[in-house]
């Protein structure tokens, strides 16, 4: 029968081994954490002098028993806190993907915007220059040709410049639309033929062509001295005055003028329904002196000018 002495010695061999192969699977571990490293050395003396204790006395054994189930306690906790370490590392490593994602989504957002805000920036300038432009092309128009519009119970249509004797001699004739039938209520002076060129107005709904038309009617009956001057018929409310030219066919945005109010002929205080009837029946045609987005835009007013100078001249003669 093996005495305690030897019994205690080979337990204390086996926990000597044990605690070797402890200190052997976390030595990578307690090499990385030095204040660990410090402590599992502090540890490692205490193990060395209970390993004497043992040697001496089986009392010794006891506490060695009792410091391995300390180290045992502190290596659980370890574990657990490398295990909440590592799951620690994980939560930020996702955290960080998803603010990478969130960064690269709000670049493209911002680039969008930027994009965007750049168009905005150069519809501006466009709309800005181009308003300038066109109230310079209206103001030419009035001038050269003389042409004014009026709205009030129908729309009043005056020229100038037809008579060469006498420029400023006015010429007029008021179109009123309603039910999808233009009529004409008044023409000063009076031609002839007006019924069929309402008929074919009616026809065609080319309001543009009949103003070109009835101008070059004036014209005609000027030179052939043949107007039949009548008084002008009275109408019942007064006009508004909404000068504006007629501009070439070419340079009129027909899409942009049926949306923008600006277009449209203002109505009189007792006639409200007037200015929904023009819009629809063919108005578009009309330019009001506010209307920016009438006259395409182009990249010279020079090149405009010399466009509504052809123009012009074609209506003048």
């Amino acid at each position: 029968m093996e005495s305690p002495l030897s019994i205690c010695e080979a337990e204390i061999l086996l926990q000597t081994q044990n605690i070797d192969a402890f200190t052997a699977s976390f030595a990578e571990s307690l090499h990385s954490l030095l204040p660990t490293a410090q402590e599992s050395a502090r540890c490692q003396v205490q193990l060395d002098e209970a390993r004497a204790k043992l040697r001496d006395t089986e009392d010794d054994l006891v506490k060695a028993l009792a410091v391995k189930t300390r180290k045992e306690a502190k290596r659980m906790a370890l574990v657990d806190a490398i295990a909440s370490a590592k799951a620690r590392v994980e939560d930020l490593n996702a955290s960080i993907q998803e603010q990478r994602t969130k960064k690269q989504k709000y670049a493209a957002i911002i680039s969008q915007q930027n994009l965007s805000l750049a168009a905005s920036e150069r519809k501006l300038n466009e709309s800005v220059e181009q308003k300038d432009e066109t109230q310079e092309v209206i103001s030419w128009y009035n001038r050269v040709l003389g042409f004014h519009v009026k709205g009030g119970r129908g729309v009043k249509f005056t020229f100038k410049n037809i008579n060469m004797n006498n420029p400023n001699e006015e010429f007029f004739f008021t179109i009123f639309h309603e039910k999808d039938t233009y009529s004409l209520l008044s023409c000063e002076p009076s031609l002839n033929e007006t019924k069929e060129l309402i008929h074919e107005l009616n026809k065609t709904n080319d309001l543009f062509k009949f103003v070109r038309v009835m101008r070059k009617k004036f014209q005609e009956a000027v030179a052939q001295g043949s107007l039949v001057v009548t008084a002008g018929e009275h109408e019942d409310s007064a006009f508004n005055s909404a000068s504006a030219p007629v501009l070439s066919m070419s340079s009129v945005r027909s899409d942009i003028l049926g949306k923008e109010n600006e277009h449209e002929v203002e109505p009189t205080e007792g006639n409200p329904q007037v200015k929904k009837q023009y819009v629809r029946g063919g108005l578009k045609a009309v330019l009001s002196p506010g209307s920016a987005s009438s006259v395409r835009q182009s990249s010279r007013l020079k090149a405009r000018k010399k466009s509504l100078g052809e123009d012009a001249s074609h209506v003048i003669c």
